[in-house]
């Protein structure tokens, strides 16, 4: 039991030393140039272990994003039933929280502007989390409900790049709390999405 943990824990460590040397290749570089050789000697391994663990760098890449996105996602998961604006502002700064912790890994995929695709993906998750908490009474009432979703998915990821180009300028309580008047004040209230249940 004890020899499966070891190896448990040593085929972690490893993964995450490829995906670090990956992202760190990431920001030097193009991704059309990046080899798997760069990788491993930047990771201190053997290639054979990088394609042991991963079929090539665009698996690579993707393993990345997945991974990112889901942990970024249920980083910021509030407590079931209460929707009180200091919990949601809290969700909010979970996600800006967990962007400052993990920023290599977003630096490399929104500043360098080299994957087109993890925008993408990033504004389908977002725009996920918005899609069934836009209330659409109110000043919202004549609107296009898809349409809502897209502008204020857009406007965040373009927040969130703006905020990372600009090497974070403000702490994530505070671009937290002023998401949060931004949502309020079109009737939007997209992170209580993130309550399971909900």
């Amino acid at each position: 039991m004890e020899t499966a943990v070891k190896t448990d824990r040593r085929i972690l460590r490893t993964k995450e030393a490829i995906k670090t040397a990956f992202l760190n290749l990431f920001l030097e570089k193009e991704f059309e140039r990046i080899t798997i050789n760069d990788i491993s000697e930047r990771a201190n391994i053997n290639r054979g272990t990088v394609y042991l663990h991963f079929l090539d760098k665009y698996d690579l890449l993707d393993k990345c994003i997945d991974d990112q996105l889901n942990q970024m996602s249920s980083s910021c998961i509030l407590a079931p039933v209460k929707r009180e604006k200091a919990e949601l502002v809290g969700a909010l700064r979970a996600i800006f929280a967990y962007m400052e912790e993990h920023i290599i890994f977003f630096s490399a995929m929104l500043v360098n502007q080299r994957t087109v695709m993890f925008r993408e993906r990033m504004l389908q998750v977002i725009t996920e989390l918005i899609q069934e908490k836009v209330d659409m009474q109110g000043i919202n009432q004549d609107m296009d409900k898809e349409m809502i979703t897209h502008f204020t998915a857009s406007a965040f990821v373009g927040l969130v790049e703006w905020w990372i180009a600009n090497r974070m300028p403000h702490p994530p309580q505070i671009m937290a709390e002023q998401v949060w008047k931004l949502f309020e004040r079109n009737d939007i209230q997209p992170i209580s999405q993130f309550q399971r249940g909900s």
